[in-house]
């Protein structure tokens, strides 16, 4: 295969398989060895996949001229089903007197274009109070911006997204960005103590701590808004600047007369703990659907393989149960820093008078409405530009060189940059 071939990754019964990079990767996007005849037996099947490849065809891809017995090709074929828990063969399916069939439900968490100058970013672990790992990436240069986590981060896999990825890596040619997955899911670790609203400001703290930032702004998307905004108010300090996005302090169950009721919160983590890990994407792009109704086709499969991927089925229900019981209204007087509220008023997600609540309750703080059909806008939108440009002039031109200092403070018990360096070229 050339090495200018495109990578494309494919969804194999809640595994992943990139077909250049040969990854493939069990739920929690955990790597997978296999060895490499049965990794290019794979690819083959994945550049096939969904029809009949027979035998001869296969053998002659993999091993060319060279002779080997039906046995070699029969013993990948068992190593891959073995690595893909694929016991009833319904993934890597035999074909009676003709070959082979590899069933997936097709690319999946497709990459974004690389910027020219490429993308690095270099991962590293925070230790919770707890003693959970909090997993944290660093990319870029230039004044610092810490993102809180929310729906739903992995981050070997949000920055190669086609929803995420663009913004990711446009942020990090501007700032030192930092952002880090929350408990339990991504590279975090996972079936720890759960993500509370306490616990969770206590995980930025720490991943704050670990990365060895000093002052710096602090970005808030959707539902790592309340995390921001309690932070923010109890490290007064720690933050120059906050900016939220499509967020609000209170969870959909602490709205009041306009809080959703129990038996739909109940109704909705049901679907997801049920149909979260299936090939078929039906159950993931409900949510999909609600945050992105204005994606590309392209856009919602990306983002519905990174919710597959980000974590299991059960703490995605846990973690949708959470974040509608978080209320961080009682902190929002006592944030001081400059605050920037960016919502779009037709937001299926949340609805636009929260940002109201949340911008009229912080001193001096400044909404900006954004006219996207979605609940971030994505790139290629106007608003796309319109958000970065605001984000720029907020935290850039106020000063920037007040913020953004590296210290070495790190606290006992955290693990300094670098661990793993991730790049795109």
């Amino acid at each position: 295969m050339s090495s200018d071939a495109t990578d494309t990754t494919i969804a194999l019964g809640g595994f992943t398989f990139a077909t250049v990079r040969l990854e493939l990767r069990d739920p929690s996007g955990a790597l997978v060895e296999l060895r490499a005849q049965a990794l290019a037996v794979l690819r083959y099947l994945a550049t096939q996949r969904n029809h009949v490849v027979t035998r001869d065809e296969l053998m002659r891809a993999v091993w060319g001229d060279v002779i080997v017995t039906d046995g070699s090709l029969a013993q990948c074929v068992a190593e891959i089903r073995r690595a893909l828990g694929d016991t009833a063969h319904s993934i890597v399916q035999t074909v009676p007197k003709r070959g082979y069939r590899l069933m997936s439900e097709g690319a999946a968490a497709t990459a974004a274009p690389a910027p020219a100058g490429g993308f690095e970013q270099v991962i590293g672990f925070a230790t919770g109070a707890d003693g959970a790992r909090i997993a944290y990436a660093a990319s870029g240069e230039g004044p610092i911006l810490l993102r809180a986590p929310h729906w739903m981060t992995h981050l070997d896999w949000d920055w190669r997204s086609l929803v995420y990825g663009p913004w990711i890596e446009g942020l990090s040619q501007r700032f030192r960005l930092v952002r880090y997955d929350g408990r339990n899911w991504g590279l975090s670790d996972r079936g720890v103590a759960p993500a509370t609203l306490e616990r969770s400001t206590s995980d930025m703290a720490a991943v704050a701590d670990a990365a060895g930032l000093g002052r710096f702004a602090l970005l808030g998307v959707s539902g790592g808004g309340a995390i921001a905004i309690r932070f923010a108010a109890l490290h007064p300090e720690r933050v120059s600047h906050l900016v939220l996005v499509g967020c609000c302090a209170r969870g959909g169950l602490r709205r009041g007369a306009a809080s959703i009721t129990a038996q739909h919160l109940d109704a909705y983590c049901r679907l997801i703990e049920d149909g979260w890990a299936q090939d078929n994407a039906a159950f993931r792009q409900i949510m999909t659907s609600q945050m992105y109704p204005g994606a590309s086709a392209d856009e919602m499969h990306s983002f519905n393989e990174m919710q597959r991927v980000a974590c299991t089925p059960q703490e995605a229900a846990n973690i949708r149960r959470l974040v509608a019981d978080y209320d961080a209204s009682e902190h929002l007087p006592d944030v001081r820093c400059p605050t920037l509220v960016l919502h779009n008023p037709h937001d299926a997600m949340v609805p636009f008078e929260e940002s109201r609540l949340v911008a009229s309750s912080i001193a001096g703080a400044r909404l900006v409405p954004f006219d996207s059909p979605n609940h971030v806008p994505l790139c290629g939108e106007a608003a796309f530009a319109q958000m970065n440009r605001l984000i720029d002039e907020f935290v850039l031109g106020d000063a920037p060189a007040k913020i953004g200092a590296h210290t070495s403070n790190n606290t006992a018990g955290a693990t300094a940059l670098p661990i793993v360096a991730s790049r795109r070229r």
